[in-house]
């Protein structure tokens, strides 16, 4: 598997040190960018991973393929 692929609710993310990570999308709390141009993403148990990814690209990742048939999150008002 590659960085970035998804693997039906699970995207795999590489962290810093090598390691493939297979996270849902649900599942990361937060996502901030670090002074290094990479990012970091806090997940549960309060644990942080270290991405040398920016953080548009974690967010495009995480984003496709999560709602394929979903229409607007919210209804718009008149």
């Amino acid at each position: 598997m590659e960085e970035g692929e998804r693997c039906g609710r699970f995207v795999m993310i590489r962290d810093a040190d090598g390691r493939l990570h297979a996270l849902s999308a649900t599942s990361i709390a937060a996502i901030c960018e670090d002074e290094g141009g990479g990012c970091l993403l806090l997940i549960p148990g309060g644990r942080m991973i270290r991405s040398e990814r920016s953080l548009e690209e974690i967010l495009a990742w995480l984003g496709r393929g999560a709602w394929p048939d979903a229409g607007p999150r919210w209804p718009r008002r008149g």
